[in-house]
């Protein structure tokens, strides 16, 4: 026989019995949670209206070097981010093409000296015959006057005194010729010394111009990233190498909605990593540019910013082209 060795009780009979408290911890682990997630996206989505968070680089004025004609490098005298003062030399080109130009030059200066010279003889001979032709002149025609005399009286023959005509004729042609080269000659001389002297200072500022192929620095900065190599060509209007001059400041991109004011003067803080420094915005550009590819979210489209600058008022740390963080110092 079975019996039970313990009296169950029945489901439909269970007395009331108290809910057992729960631990509270793991409860406030999860709302704190829910409450950060929701902080950072609602700082996410609305954080830029009410908060100055904009992304920077540290930037410095930009002096391109560049050719205006096609020449290959033949040396470099600097390196990547060398300090060089106005007037450096910076690399040594060379070029065909000025070189031709240059022989082209030298070439129509003698030809121009050559016929200066010649026309100077010619003005020279006309000067020295003038005299000579003008007293012919006088000559024949007092002998005209003679022949119109006998001529009168019936003295002479039709012969002789076609030929007193004839001369009076040939000498008066030769006088007026050489009257009028000598004129034609000084206003061509003239002209031609114009042409000398245009091509003359051609030819120097050409050759000042190419100085050998001599590149010099037109400022005082810092090299670039980039620059060129022993051998390489360029054609007109590419760029060799950048220098960067004057005084760093920081080129900010502003966010596009915030419902604070942004107005130059306003101090704000620049931070880089361990980095800091406080800034002062200087100008508010009317323009906008697109975010560079380190600033830009993978989530969201391509955008677009406001440009602002921000100068220091005494040199800051960052290194040129450093990406910065801009806000107000209140957040800092």
């Amino acid at each position: 026989m079975i019996t039970n060795l313990r009296r169950r009780p029945r489901p439909d009979r269970l007395a009331s019995q108290q809910r057992r408290t729960t631990n509270q911890t793991g409860r406030l682990v999860y709302l704190a949670m829910l409450a950060v997630f929701a902080g950072v996206l609602v700082n996410y989505l609305f954080g830029d209206f009410v908060i100055l968070r904009a992304d920077g680089l540290a930037v410095r004025d930009e002096v391109t070097i560049a050719t205006t004609y096609i020449a290959g490098v033949k040396s470099i005298e600097v390196e990547e981010g060398q300090q060089v003062s106005a007037g450096d030399p910076l690399m040594v080109l060379q070029s065909s093409q000025i070189l031709e130009q240059l022989a082209d030059l030298s070439t129509r200066r003698a030809r121009l000296a050559a016929e200066a010279a010649d026309f100077r003889i010619r003005a020279e001979t006309v000067t020295k015959l003038l005299p000579l032709a003008e007293r012919r002149e006088r000559e024949t025609d007092k002998i005209l006057l003679t022949f119109d005399e006998l001529s009168e009286r019936q003295l002479v023959t039709n012969a002789r005194y076609d030929e007193a005509l004839r001369a009076s004729f040939e000498a008066s042609q030769s006088l007026v010729k050489l009257r009028t080269e000598g004129e034609t000659l000084t206003d061509e001389l003239a002209a031609l010394n114009a042409a000398r002297a245009d091509a003359d200072q051609a030819l120097d500022d050409l050759r000042a111009y190419y100085d050998r192929g001599v590149v010099r620095s037109p400022v005082d900065g810092t090299i670039g990233t980039a620059v060129a190599v022993a051998g390489d060509v360029y054609r007109p209007g590419e760029k060799i190498m950048t220098i960067s001059t004057g005084e760093t400041y920081v080129l900010a991109f502003l966010p596009r909605h915030y419902l604070f004011a942004i107005a130059p003067g306003m101090d704000v803080a620049v931070s880089a990593g361990r980095l800091g420094a406080d800034g002062t915005i200087s100008e508010i550009l009317p323009v906008t540019d697109a975010l560079p590819d380190e600033f830009q979210n993978t989530f969201k489209p391509r955008d677009r910013s406001q440009l602002a600058r921000i100068r220091f008022a005494s040199p800051p740390p960052f290194p040129l082209h450093a990406k910065v963080r801009i806000g107000r110092r209140l957040f800092w």
